[in-house]
């Protein structure tokens, strides 16, 4: 998910949500859950999120959505200073024969079985 960020230095919470394709009120939540997402406010009370808290706001997003990761997955994935790890969590491998896979978990269950029943 590449999207091209206005080059401004502040963001409304309206446009973050524009930008993000989520509401402002998801916004709002991620805010009390990722330490890294503390935007200023105007002194109006108006939040103001930084071009990196736009980043980091779609990279959750990526996460959650996409990847299927929970809050506490994405916790883990980026510190609370709003560092991406390098180390990539990958899903446990796809078996390239997934009907080979089904008869090797059969026959283990049935050898299994047969131990049992002696």
């Amino acid at each position: 998910m590449n999207i091209a960020l206005p080059d401004k230095l502040y963001f409304k919470i309206g446009e973050v949500a524009q930008l993000a394709d989520v509401k402002t009120s998801v916004l709002r939540f991620w805010e009390s859950e990722f330490d890294f997402l503390k935007p200023e406010k105007s002194s109006t009370g108006q939040r103001l999120y930084t071009k990196k808290e736009v980043a980091l706001i779609l990279e959750v997003k990526r996460l959650l959505y996409a990847e299927k990761f929970t809050i506490s997955g994405v916790k883990q994935r980026i510190t609370p200073r709003g560092k991406l790890l390098a180390e990539e969590i990958s899903p446990p491998p796809r078996h390239a024969d997934p009907i080979g896979l089904l008869r090797e978990i059969k026959t283990d269950l049935q050898a299994l079985k047969n131990q049992l029943q002696q």
